[in-house]
């Protein structure tokens, strides 16, 4: 009886025994993955760097590395319905009577404001929202959708019509079905790389308009902008000058224009035609007790092309290769002859989907005697967003 219970025994503990010793043969799993960490807002951003060689008349043999920007943009919630953003811009500090302070890239704001989401329509509803702070002017913004800030900037910021952006307020109303959107902006008219330097301010707005979105043909993404800027600046003789009076109003500062542009994944196409209108005082300090004031007119026309050739040929295989070409025509103004024209052409390769790299030309060149600048310079331009 004793062998018979001692064999029971043996059994059992070999019964349990052995899936164990088993399992503990077995190698160990490997742990589960760690979970990606999570941020309480959004990241992302953009770099522009180049190799350069030329510049201005006179100075054509130099050359160099550059980093031309990079915007590190933040967005978060901050409740319901509400939200923030800011965008870093990295810039080079080029102003030479501070290169005893620094003489490399420094951080500043471009953007950063507070958005409120007063009509948060569902699916492609009618929506708005109101900012406040640090925001986009009317069309630069809109207007670089289109062409790439990284090649250069757009031509009536580069002629010195506006700033990109400026300290304010605006709305933004999307209209429904995709048809377009408005948007409003009231700023200090400084721009931001300046504080406010005045107590007139700048009331602009813009109307997009994409009469074709819901269709299936070429023209779906073509956009029809109308904008204007009505403003107002300091008089140059705000404090008096020897003879002359103070000037307490404000002198004109208008900018308008037209702007139409698509984008196809086989060619943008944008133009932009734009007037300024400025208030020029003159003024002889030894007599005269007020200045004398005309308006000057003048305009920028640009237009731009990024075409993909290889895509309009059903045989051809798609190459990421793009065709860039770019012709401005500056007036300081128009009722003068002298004028300034410039050019961009180039080669574009796609390196990714968010990733590009430019090997362009750019020409800038006085006519009918401009004083304007007399560049020619070879870029190698790389653009990233990430």
């Amino acid at each position: 009886m004793h062998r018979h219970l001692r064999k029971s025994a043996i059994l059992l503990v070999a019964s349990i025994s052995g899936p164990v010793l088993a399992a503990a043969q077995q190698p160990a799993a490997a742990p589960p993955p760690a979970p990606a960490p999570t941020y309480p807002f959004d990241f992302s951003g953009v770099i522009y760097t180049s190799l350069q060689s030329g510049g201005a008349r006179g100075a054509r043999a130099q050359n160099r590395f550059e980093l031309d920007r990079a915007y590190l943009t933040f967005r978060a919630p901050a409740g319901d319905n509400v939200g923030i953003r800011v965008t870093a811009d990295i810039y080079q500090q080029r102003d030479s009577t501070k290169d005893g302070f620094y003489r490399g890239w420094a951080f500043r704001a471009k953007y950063a404001y507070v958005q409120y989401d007063f009509l948060r329509g569902v699916g492609t509803e009618l929506k708005a929202n109101a900012r406040l702070g640090m925001l986009h002017t009317p069309i630069i913004d809109y207007e670089e959708q289109f062409w790439p800030r990284g090649l250069s900037q757009v031509a009536i910021e580069q002629a010195g019509f506006q700033s990109s952006a400026d300290m304010g307020a605006a709305t933004t109303v999307t209209l429904p079905n995709h048809h377009g959107e408005v948007y409003a902006v009231v700023n200090n008219g400084a721009g931001y790389g300046s504080r406010e330097t005045d107590r007139f301010k700048d009331y602009a707005g813009r109307v997009s308009i994409t009469p074709l979105a819901n269709g299936h043909s070429f023209f779906r993404t073509l956009t029809l902008s109308p904008w204007y800027s009505k403003g107002y600046a300091a008089s140059a003789f705000a404090a008096q000058k020897g003879t002359v009076l103070p000037v307490s109003a404000g002198q004109q500062k208008d900018r308008y224009g037209f702007f139409a542009a698509l984008k196809d994944p086989r060619i943008t196409l944008g133009s932009q035609l734009a007037w300024r209108k400025d208030a020029i005082e003159t003024a002889d300090t030894t007599v005269a007790t007020a200045p004398t004031v005309t308006t000057r007119t003048g305009s920028v026309l640009s237009l731009y092309t990024i075409a993909k050739p290889l895509t309009f040929v059903s045989a051809g295989p798609n190459w990421p290769l793009a065709v860039v070409l770019r012709w401005d025509r500056v007036r300081v103004d128009t009722g003068k002859d002298p004028y300034q024209t410039f050019v961009i052409a180039g080669l574009q390769y796609e390196l990714s989907k968010k990733a590009t790299v430019t090997l362009d030309y750019q020409d800038g060149e006085p006519k009918k005697g401009s004083t304007a600048a007399d560049t020619r310079t070879l870029f190698v331009h790389v653009i990233a967003n990430f």
